[in-house]
């Protein structure tokens, strides 16, 4: 059930079915080689939320993509918005999804990246008691179908997936030799256990992170059944099991009374 396909009677109606679940895909627009569309990562995580939701009911909300993706703004097409607009901006999002009367919302992200802005989310929730709940799902798992040596940001995974969702949005032939390979110019301080903001940019500045293994519809088609199947599973444990939302309440009631409480 998607968000912006329904009436507003429609939507009273899904909110009911979906049990106050409400699917909130995440990614970011950024570029993948030259083989992915710059919206690969906000398409795949609503696609297979929408795939989810069809199996287990859930209201997935429009293809959100103001993710973190500043270590891309060097490359054509990206949008990067300022990490702490993105910040309110998410919130702002969450709340509005849970004004509409979801208590829970499942954060389905589609973009590796979005790792610190979910984080920074997650604290929030913390610091302001909210009438919601939320969780978060990054399907990225590697299956056996896959065997890239190399493959962080638009190779043989993600070309799979795109293949076995929108195959008209995949192009060219492969990736050329060495292109997307890593550039480790920073190697040296990584070993004595820093990192800095150039990490990776000196890996790859090209924006990619892959070898030239193929990806295939058929790879596709594993990996988006093994995912889904992740995604429908964890829609009925939220669903079934409130113990989250008793701790989330349990804290923030301890939180406005502190004391030296016992385990």
């Amino acid at each position: 059930m998607q968000w912006e396909h329904l009436t507003t009677t429609e939507f009273v109606e899904a909110r009911e079915k979906a049990q106050g679940v409400c699917i909130l895909p995440i990614g970011v627009i950024e570029k993948h080689g030259e083989t992915l569309p710059l919206g690969q990562d906000s398409i795949f995580a609503h696609d297979i939320a929408v795939l989810a939701a069809k199996e287990e009911p859930a209201v997935v909300f429009p293809m959100y993509y103001f993710g973190m993706i500043c270590e891309a703004r060097h490359q054509a097409g990206t949008i990067a918005i300022p990490p702490e607009l993105q910040l309110q901006l998410l919130e702002a999002t969450l709340d509005e999804i849970g004004r509409n009367g979801f208590k829970k919302i499942l954060i389905v992200n589609g973009h590796g990246g979005n790792g610190p802005l979910l984080g920074m989310i997650g604290k929030t929730m913390l610091a302001r008691e909210k009438p919601y709940s939320i969780y978060t799902f990054f399907p990225f798992k590697r299956y056996p179908v896959l065997t890239a040596q190399t493959d962080g940001h638009g190779g043989e995974q993600e070309i799979s997936q795109m293949l076995y969702f929108h195959p008209e949005l995949v192009k060219n032939d492969g990736i050329p030799a060495g292109y997307g390979l890593n550039m480790p110019r920073l190697e040296a301080v990584e070993k004595l256990g820093a990192s800095t903001p150039m990490d990776w940019y000196a890996y790859h500045p090209g924006h990619l992170a892959a070898d030239q293994t193929p990806g295939t519809v058929e790879k596709g088609e594993v990996i988006v059944q093994k995912e889904k199947d992740r995604i429908v599973a964890l829609l009925r444990e939220i669903k079934q099991n409130d113990t989250a939302e008793e701790l989330y309440r349990e804290f923030h009631a301890r939180a406005r009374d502190p004391k030296a409480y016992d385990v």
